[in-house]
């Protein structure tokens, strides 16, 4: 369940951000839209490494190679927005950070996974959201126009902590009803 949780605020927050991108791109400047292409695709491909290398254990080659071609295909979309170098500096980096995931999920021990998951979740969410600030700061100071408002952003990334933590707890108590041993009450007359 926490892995399609996470599945999902990613997916979510990437096409949040590829729109939110697409509507400033001509107010940033160049090194900073390969700036922010070049993070999104390092967190956002980490991110699919850890699940995939997660859902498919003990498979670090299928996974790394996986994961480098799903990642590459979502963050091409993040990066295009800043032309050509942006594109070349997000599949770079979607490229390494899809290894990295691969290999961070692998080595993971079992009872560490959902502490991994959550984390790498909240770096995600904080990443993206400190890009986001990057791109409003860049538009206003490039229009001089008014910031636009990202509380509603603010607000959606609290709430998806908020969700993430009530999986964490709903995983832990299922983990937690396996555990118990059973009773076995039969009796022998």
């Amino acid at each position: 369940m926490l892995l399609i949780i996470s599945s999902a605020l990613i997916v979510a927050y990437t096409i949040l951000f590829s729109r939110y991108t697409a509507s400033k791109k001509h107010l940033v400047n160049a090194s900073i839209g390969k700036c922010i292409s070049m993070s999104v695709g390092m967190v956002s491909s980490t991110m699919i490494g850890l699940m995939l290398s997660m859902l498919i254990p003990g498979e670090l080659a299928y996974t790394t190679i996986l994961s480098i071609i799903i990642s590459s295909v979502c963050t091409y979309f993040t990066g295009k927005h800043f032309g050509i170098n942006g594109i070349i500096e997000t599949l770079s980096a979607s490229f390494m950070g899809a290894m990295m995931g691969a290999m961070l999920g692998d080595m993971t021990p079992a009872n560490r996974q959902t502490f991994i998951i959550v984390a790498m979740d909240i770096i995600y969410l904080l990443s993206i959201l400190s890009l986001l600030f990057t791109i409003n700061k860049e538009a206003v100071k490039q229009d001089e126009m008014q910031k636009t408002k990202l509380t509603p952003i603010f607000v959606s990334m609290i709430l998806s902590i908020s969700v993430l933590g009530i999986a964490v707890i709903m995983e832990a108590n299922a983990k937690a009803a396996d555990d118990v041993p059973e009773m076995n009450h039969q009796h022998q007359h």
